[in-house]
């Protein structure tokens, strides 16, 4: 027989305790088909402070209180704004082994997110990142990046991802790089760059997914000088390998800025170093060449691709087609043309052909 204590007046299936300090426990199965009711009563009747007190000075009384009763009180707790009270509660509870749902830390880590709050974000996705024991989703991610939109303070964030690094998580370079997408997507292009720059002194080196990461928003957001000079520091370090995904992402970016004149020269050097061009690569090439009046190498290029078995998409196609109208050379175009007409949907490339050749750009 054991007793505790907690001063308050708990009703339990019709009765109550005036006192609780004179309480004795009933059997194990008996308390614990209490523990649901009576911590209701405590929540609802604002008793928060006191199963606060329990999680925070009693090891054993939190182990008998349910999971289910903390969860309550925690989303509690969020509903009604007090964010620092919900993470401590979680903090509290952590510190003893008691693990609540997932489904919690994401609440609270959603809820600072939307106030804006960078600090306790951090705090609530390390939480998170050592409670989950599993990848975390996207959503995790973007709602850490939220937080930092309406700031340049980003102490915390450089804190949390340097503890990362520094841990043992055999993942923790992917939680650096999903980071950094997560920023990227939210627009917060001068944030991906400092975390960059300060992952170089880390213990967690930058490798080939986070440099391709960042030539790629770079790329996408028309920062075409800040990519070429990111690629050539790329070139220079020792430890990064370029792949297929490097020059593609370059590629890209520089046949969206067009700067058509560096898409061959991409393209030469690439093939120089041993990497054999893909259905992106040939897409951005042929495409540049075309647009920029090259048409000869256009359709060099474009016999090179399916001699190769690469198979082209309608997109190359009309692009092909359509420069070789604007240069004057109609006879050729109307080859093409043809060439589209009689080719079988099943021998052209599409979405799900470029979405594959992306794909080991997300880890």
């Amino acid at each position: 027989m054991a007793k505790w204590s907690i001063v308050k007046r708990i009703t339990v299936y019709g009765g109550s305790f005036t006192s609780i300090m004179h309480m004795v426990l009933a059997p194990a199965e008996l308390s614990w088909s209490c523990s649901f009711s009576a911590m209701h009563s405590l929540v609802s009747t604002g008793g928060e402070q006191a199963l606060k007190k329990t999680a925070e000075n009693s090891y054993s009384v939190s182990k008998f209180i349910s999971r289910i009763d903390y969860t309550g009180l925690v989303e509690k707790y969020r509903r009604d704004g007090n964010l620092s009270a919900a993470y401590d509660l979680l903090q509290s509870l952590q510190d003893k082994n008691i693990c609540l749902p997932v489904s919690v830390f994401n609440n609270l880590l959603a809820a600072a997110g939307e106030q804006n709050d960078a600090k306790l974000s951090c705090r609530a996705f390390r939480l998170l990142l050592f409670q989950a024991g599993k990848p975390l989703s996207s959503d995790c991610y973007l709602n850490l990046a939220r937080a930092f939109i309406n700031t340049d303070d980003c102490v915390h964030l450089l804190s949390l991802l340097k503890e990362v690094s520094e841990s043992s998580l055999p993942c923790r370079l992917i939680v650096i790089n999903r980071t950094i997408l997560a920023f990227a997507e939210s627009r917060q292009i001068h944030k991906v760059l400092m975390i960059l720059e300060e992952m170089k002194e880390w213990e967690c080196k930058p490798d080939v997914i986070t440099y391709n990461s960042v030539l790629d928003v770079l790329g996408r957001t028309g920062l075409v000088n800040e990519m070429l000079s990111l690629f050539s520091s790329m070139k220079e370090d020792c430890d990064v390998s370029l792949n297929i995904i490097t020059y593609n992402t370059v590629l890209n970016g520089m046949r969206k800025a067009c700067r058509f004149d560096m898409c061959l020269v991409l393209y030469e050097e690439m093939v120089q170093c041993g990497i054999e061009p893909d259905l992106l690569s040939y897409t951005a090439v042929i495409d540049s060449l075309g647009r920029s009046g090259n048409t000869k190498e256009a359709l060099k290029l474009f016999d090179e691709m399916k001699q190769r078995d690469i198979r082209p998409s309608v997109y190359i196609y009309r692009a092909l087609i359509d420069c070789l109208k604007k240069s004057g050379e109609f006879q050729r175009a109307l080859q093409v043309s043809d060439e589209l007409k009689n080719t079988s949907s099943l021998d052209l490339a599409g979405p799900q052909d470029f979405k594959r050749h992306l794909r080991p750009h997300r880890r």
